[in-house]
């Protein structure tokens, strides 16, 4: 049988995605109209996308998204994994292993340090080297107990404007709170033709002309009865956050529940005093992996040094022997000798990424250190928890 791997132009790639992510991801029969769907493809800025072809036809396609991502407080370039399905009779033959084989070598090339995506099943991903990070939540309650809020002395204002209106100055705040988030990711290339025809409001809270949050909302119900979705609500410091509190606030004889997507570490009945919402995940909970080892040189960790047997077989320069130090907070990262232990692929983008304790892996069968070096590596990448952030 032969594998043949296709780098897709793009009204193939349109071609291909109609015919077998719109089979995989939604209702059919039938497939949904060629155009209104080809004209979101053609609006993706900086997508790639891949295909196997062999039996004669069309097996499996898969895209790549340019994006940037936070670890631990330095910018990575981030492959983002998108849009991967198989033709039916295309499945369990390993075609989507040897397409994403070819796009982890792809990534490499153009300098993307890890890898992100939504999986359809968490298993099957965990398999080609990700881990399972945390979800964002949506919260709903009803903004009426936001009421003492509107008493409060706020020191600041908000501006309302459309999201196109808005553009630039989301991507310039994506930007900034990027650089203290952990695990947020944005794209490389904004998208203002996308931006033209977002309908959803945005709310700037300002404090002394400083932008310290946003919420990128939409409303929508019947008039009195309306739900509040807010996309985005995201903040610098609590003036921020409350702000944005006192917005939601003032549509309580207008909204009878409000949506509010929350970053993972933050928790919804906290935000304020009674709000006792109902959650729920956004989407499938992100996974993570390390593509490129070696240029993880530079990561923030803390102090120590280990030598590691790494097994990575989707991502083969990966496999061998890695010295890690932490030195003056920095993470140095040199080829090694004899290792103080094992890890698989999993075990170290765990580590990177901050989610799983190392004591972990010995029963998830992602390494194997003994207490000494699981000391040493809780030491270098302590606990930590990212917010991916994009969607795609």
């Amino acid at each position: 049988m032969t594998e043949i791997i296709h780098h897709l132009n793009l009204e193939e790639s349109i071609q291909a995605l109609h015919k077998l992510s719109t089979y995989a991801f939604t209702p059919t029969p039938p497939l949904p109209e060629l155009e209104p769907f080809a004209k979101v493809i053609r609006q993706q800025k900086g997508a790639e996308y891949f295909a196997v072809y062999a039996d004669g036809g069309l097996q499996s396609i898969g895209g790549l998204r340019d994006l940037s991502q936070n670890l631990r407080g330095k910018i990575f370039r981030m492959g983002g994994i998108a849009n991967v399905a198989s033709h039916p009779a295309g499945r369990r033959k390993g075609y989507v292993r040897t397409l994403l084989r070819h796009i982890f070598k792809v990534c490499r090339d153009k300098g993307f340090i890890v890898s992100c995506l939504y999986p359809f099943k968490e298993v099957f991903y965990e398999r080609l080297g990700y881990v399972t990070l945390p979800q964002a939540m949506k919260i709903f309650f009803n903004p009426e107990v936001l009421a003492p809020v509107l008493n409060m002395n706020h020191e600041g204002s908000v501006e309302l404007v459309k999201f196109e209106q808005g553009y630039a100055e989301y991507l310039a705040y994506l930007e900034e709170i990027q650089q203290t988030t952990h695990g947020l990711s944005r794209f490389v290339l904004p998208n203002h033709e996308m931006a033209k025809e977002r309908d959803t409001w945005l709310a700037f809270a300002r404090s002394k002309d400083r932008l310290v949050g946003l919420m990128q909302y939409t409303l929508k119900g019947e008039m009195m009865q309306q739900e509040l979705y807010a996309h985005d609500f995201l903040y610098s410091n609590p003036q921020g956050k409350f702000l944005l509190l006192d917005w939601i606030a003032r549509h309580i004889n207008q909204v009878l529940k409000a949506v509010l997507v929350l970053q993972p570490n933050i928790k919804g009945e906290t935000l304020f005093t009674d709000l006792r919402p109902k959650s729920e995940g956004l989407f499938p909970p992100p996974m993570g992996r390390v593509i490129d080892i070696e240029n993880l040189r530079g990561l923030k960790v803390g102090d120590g040094e280990i030598s590691i047997q790494v097994t990575d077989p989707d991502c083969e320069w990966n496999n061998g022997v890695w010295m890690l130090a932490g030195k003056n907070g920095h993470l140095a990262i040199e080829k090694g000798r004899t290792p103080d232990c094992d890890l698989t692929i999993q075990g170290l983008s765990a580590l990177v990424y901050g989610v799983y304790d190392p004591d972990e892996f010995n029963l998830r069968g992602w390494g194997n250190p003994d207490t000494e070096s699981s000391s040493v590596l809780r030491g270098m990448f302590p606990a930590a928890m990212p917010f991916l952030h994009a969607m795609y």
